[in-house]
């Protein structure tokens, strides 16, 4: 659409998704980044009627936006969970095993494990703190957008 046009052009309901615009054919929802070159992605009538029904569908699109940002959320929340605690067990398991390892010196077990529980310890603490960041920054995007 362009504004160019000579019409009517309003903005009414809008957030950094969607818009409900009034032109010379009614009501319009459009996605806010298409609203210069393209389409509305449904139109209603010039009437108060329109205008309610435009609104409502700018509320569910609205919502159904949010909610595809906020499925996310719960599963970060759990690999941050499920890596805290494998980084701190790994972590008293490292001290333990290194304990037994110094006073053996022969190869076994215990070097085995410990050699795993390194590889655990280094797995799950960036694992750890990257989920909170991007648990953090969904949060906060999430919060902004309401």
């Amino acid at each position: 659409m362009s504004q160019s046009s000579g019409g009517r052009f309003e903005t009414f309901d809008a957030n950094d998704r969607f818009v409900v615009v009034r032109d010379d054919e009614g009501y319009g929802v459009w996605r806010l980044d298409e609203l210069v070159e393209g389409g509305p992605l449904e139109r209603f009538p010039d009437t108060d009627e329109g205008y309610e029904q435009a609104a409502d569908r700018w509320r569910e699109l609205t919502k159904e936006d949010r909610r595809g940002h906020d499925r996310w959320l719960p599963r970060i929340k759990w690999v941050v969970l499920v890596s805290a605690v494998l980084w701190a067990l790994s972590g008293a398991v490292l001290g333990v095993l290194l304990f037994e390892v110094s006073n053996l010196d022969q190869p076994g077990l215990f070097e085995a494990l410990y050699k795993w529980s390194q590889v655990v310890n280094a797995t799950a603490q960036p694992l750890t703190i990257g989920g909170f960041a991007l648990y953090v920054i969904l949060w906060l995007e999430g919060r902004r957008r309401r």
